[in-house]
């Protein structure tokens, strides 16, 4: 590693990277095992003298007891001896009981070990992995997202981004565009030797018409990674004893939220990803199980505990869409509002012709394929009523429909073959895009001749796109920029 030190962008914070790091790389609370990375010059040395006089070993994970001020401890030691480890430095990994104040008290040990161990800032386990080679820019990127990630979708574009796949795209772009650009610049030195071609015209002109296409290509088929992040949330909502849990477990299709006859069970918000069929393939949304309400604010405050209404009325002012489950057996169904489906639930207790009846009903007021094409909303139809028997397995099918037809104006993410793109990578690719334009403007009018007549021109467009593409795999990548990306992570990874 050449650079000693780095600035952490507008953190204003300057990383020495000679110096060992320490932190707890598992979340925060309590746990069975919890993971506490050390890593840098001299790690193992720190190793050696927590484990008192216990001689260098190879690669491997081994069975250990720790010295620390307040005692004696058996852990697990995973060694990693650089530079084959996830930062090209010396590291290892403890792994110990995961009792906060235990793991508070082993970190603090080893940060006093010696002058130069200090705690490690967010995100820079992974930023020496990029500094020492380990990593792309791109990759760190699909490490910060992996982290974030709260859908399959999100998880899927986070996969694509660890794996490269967009910096791979440009890397081959970059070799073709350098390639064309070395003639063009070769054919500056022979502009006055007709007989010499270092690249013709219309050889130049295809091979820029053909990098322009794949990233066009590229840029059409993108998902936003911002809006993988900004999944639309469908809230379960009403009374309590409602059936919202049970509803959520059928369309889940597993057991996800607890249900039982006893009023106010559920007492947080219950999210998790569901996924709906919508034109052109599948998206995810987040469905989200609230506690229920029992009308009489009084009495609710009683029997369920508050902050649980707090969770309440917060997942029902973060919703994109609303479904109101109203029991069957609880009188006439109200109205849907504005971005609300109404979801009579527990039909199976009227028995089985009313509930054929219901739903047969409900499926002739709202047809959800004819809804969507005609372009049709249902947030606010104030015939939106779905009959459902979660019991039965009855209108889960249609309440989908239903959702995808309310949810269809809403921009929600597709999860599809398209590449989910950062703001970043969107803004570089564009940039290229431009730049090859330029390129080919200038080059197109000598298409049909020996030489370009303005081959300077070419080649100043061609070094920017160069530029522009290096940029999305970290090459060429100013300070500020990987200060931002890397202040976006948690400590320890």
């Amino acid at each position: 590693m050449k650079n000693t030190t780095t600035f952490a962008g507008n953190q204003n914070e300057q990383w020495q990277l000679n110096d060992v790091i320490v932190a707890v790389s598992t979340p925060i609370g309590r746990s069975t095992r919890a993971v506490i990375r050390v890593s840098g010059i001299g790690a193992l040395d720190i190793l050696s003298k927590i484990e008192r006089g216990q001689q260098a070993r190879g690669r491997g994970i081994f069975c250990t007891t720790l010295f620390f001020t307040f005692g004696e401890l058996p852990a697990l030691v995973i060694v990693m001896p650089g530079p084959n480890s996830y930062t090209g430095e010396d590291s290892f990994e403890l792994l110990v009981p995961g009792n906060p104040h235990l793991v508070e008290m082993i970190v603090t040990d080893i940060a006093r070990a010696n002058k130069n161990v200090r705690r490690a800032g967010p995100g820079e386990y992974s930023l020496r992995a990029f500094l020492s080679g380990k990593l792309t820019l791109e990759q760190v990127e699909g490490v910060a997202a992996t982290i974030s990630a709260r859908t399959d979708a999100e998880l899927r574009a986070a996969e694509q981004l660890r794996k490269g796949t967009l910096g791979n795209i440009a890397a081959r772009l970059l070799e073709a565009l350098a390639d064309m650009l070395a003639l063009v610049e070769a054919g500056i030195d022979f502009t006055d030797q007709e007989d010499v071609v270092a690249i013709s015209p219309a050889v130049l002109c295809a091979g820029l018409r053909a990098a322009l296409q794949q990233l066009n290509d590229i840029l059409n088929s993108n998902i936003a990674m911002e809006q993988l992040e900004a999944a639309p949330w469908v809230v379960l909502a009403g009374n309590t004893n409602a059936g919202k849990s049970a509803l959520m477990n059928a369309l889940l299709q597993q057991e996800r939220a607890v249900v039982t006859n006893q009023a106010g069970t559920t007492r947080d918000a219950l999210v998790e990803p569901w996924t709906i069929d919508v034109a052109g393939g599948h998206a995810e949304v987040l469905l989200v199980d609230s506690p229920g309400f029992m009308g009489d604010v009084a009495h609710e405050l009683v029997l369920l505990d508050q902050l649980g209404q707090e969770a309440r009325l917060k997942a029902v002012q973060h919703a994109t869409l609303i479904l109101r489950c109203h029991a069957a057996d609880a009188g006439e169904a109200p109205v849907a509002a504005a971005n609300e489906i109404i979801v009579v639930t527990k039909c199976d207790l009227l028995g089985a012709e009313s509930t054929r009846a219901q739903h047969n009903a409900s499926n002739n007021r709202n047809d959800p394929g004819a809804a969507r094409a005609g372009g049709e909303s249902h947030l606010n139809n104030a015939t939106n009523v779905v009959h459902t028997s979660a019991k039965n397995k009855v209108g889960l099918k249609e309440l989908a429909h239903a959702v995808s037809a309310a949810l269809s104006s809403s921009g929600i993410s597709n999860t599809g073959e398209g590449m989910a793109l950062a703001q970043r990578h969107r803004a570089l690719l564009a940039a290229s895009v431009i730049d090859i334009q330029q390129a080919l403007a200038a080059a197109v009018a000598d298409e049909t001749r020996r030489h370009l007549s303005t081959p300077e021109l070419v080649a100043s467009a061609m070094h920017s796109a160069l530029e522009n593409l290096g940029g999305i795999a970290g090459r060429m990548t100013p300070d500020d920029i990987l200060g931002r990306i890397f202040s976006r992570f948690c400590v320890g990874k």
